[in-house]
């Protein structure tokens, strides 16, 4: 009796165990499914068409302007603007007087100095021209007394064999005489040059270092104007611009630099001027780079093909440079490539089946992948997530493909 009992229990526990565990099976499966028919509902697939326009690979940078055509003109004075001579856009020469200054006590010291430095240099490069001249002198009367020892000189006799070479020595040391003298007098004409220079920059008359345009004035008459005569600082009193186009620098990173090549198109923006695109080219190209926190750049520079008041040194810029460009091609959004086991596909729309077909794929980038066999221009492609923006322009637009500024035009979306 007892026995039969626990032979009932333990039937029971056995069944309820096993229900229990069929149970949570089929919770378990049924949360599945409902996974599996969420996410099927949520999957979703647009229509393309394959277009043909023109395509094209670029790579991004920033960076400044370095130059803009425009001249500093600076002085190392001190003292108070008497009087200006020119203002804003007035066309100057070189050497032309654009103002006057009235030194103080230090800015009269420092000209006495650096004039009394000019006329030493110049005593100097005086004294060597001088120098020059005596072996000038020399060196005529050594050429001649050797021309006339090789004439009389049979060479015969121990003792004309040793006027001889006395006679060729002298010549030879002449010559370099006037030749070293000769480089002396080059180094006094420079160091001439910069006492002069110098002397410019002390004087109380400031003036134009070139011809050109009057940018911008930055001194005006009663401003006064201070300089470190020890550290031999300078201050800019006005710029001139001159005819030329900007050049910019811009920052490319290890991964793109082996792919920028002299040459280049560039297209050209600047936070400053809206609505505007300036175009270039690659002029330079700096391969050796520079590394900052673990960072590498290499500049790379840009020549504008046109001129504009309102690029200025320094202004930021963003550039993108062409690598490569075709016209006419057939092209997709990058998104319906589909890579499966080494080979390149697309998946194609047929009523409502569909299947993949391989291509053969040209330029690549972010945006669009051109096609060069496998599918043609209008054939309605898959892609399994949403597009980018600018799919669904009007199919009487003109289409460009692109890393970043792309728009493909008249692309159709349905929900499959």
């Amino acid at each position: 009796m007892i026995t039969s009992l626990l032979k009932n229990k333990k039937t029971r526990i056995i069944a309820f165990a096993v229900a229990l565990s069929l149970a949570g099976f089929i919770i378990i499966y049924k949360i599945s499914a409902n996974t599996k028919q969420k996410d099927t509902e949520t999957q979703e697939s647009v229509s393309v068409q394959a277009k043909k326009g023109t395509i094209r690979e670029t790579v991004s940078a920033s960076g400044q302007i370095e130059t803009a055509n425009y001249l500093t003109i600076t002085t190392s004075v001190n003292g108070i603007v008497n009087k200006v001579y020119v203002k804003e856009g007035d066309v100057v020469t070189k050497g032309q007087a654009i103002m006057d200054i009235t030194l103080n006590s230090e800015g009269e010291e420092s000209l006495s100095s650096a004039r009394s430095s000019y006329l030493s240099a110049r005593n100097t490069l005086d004294s060597a021209i001088n120098t020059l001249l005596t072996y000038e002198s020399t060196l005529i009367s050594a050429e001649e007394d050797f021309e006339d020892e090789k004439e009389s000189n049979s060479y015969q006799t121990h003792d004309e064999r040793i006027s001889y070479a006395l006679a060729e020595n002298a010549a030879e040391i002449a010559q370099n005489n006037y030749t070293n003298q000769q480089g002396t007098i080059a180094q006094k004409r420079t160091a001439l040059n910069k006492a002069w220079l110098t002397y410019q920059a002390q004087s109380p008359t400031i003036v134009a270092p070139d011809n050109g345009t009057i940018a911008n004035i930055v001194m005006v008459e009663g401003m006064d104007i201070t300089n470190s005569l020890s550290e031999r600082t300078s201050s800019t009193v006005a710029s001139i611009r001159k005819e030329g186009t900007p050049i910019a620098s811009l920052n490319i990173s290890e991964i793109d630099i082996n792919k920028i090549k002299v040459g280049q198109r560039v297209e050209i923006t600047l936070n400053s001027i809206e609505k505007k695109t300036f175009l270039g080219d690659v002029v330079g190209i700096d391969k050796i780079g520079t590394v900052s926190s673990g960072v590498s750049n290499y500049p790379v520079i840009v020549k504008f093909d046109e001129d504009s008041r309102n690029v200025l040194p320094n202004m930021g810029i963003d550039a993108e440079i062409i690598i490569q460009e075709k016209e006419n091609v057939v092209y997709v959004p990058s998104p319906a490539i589909v890579q499966m086991k080494g080979e390149t596909m697309v998946k194609v729309q047929e009523g409502d089946d569909s299947e993949l077909i391989n291509v053969e794929t040209g330029i690549t980038t972010n945006e669009y992948t051109e096609i060069l066999s496998g599918i043609e221009e209008g054939t309605e492609v898959l892609i399994n997530t949403l597009p980018i923006s600018g799919f669904t322009t009007s199919d009487d637009e003109t289409g460009q493909g692109g890393s970043s500024r792309g728009v493909f035009p008249g692309m159709g979306t349905g929900k499959k």
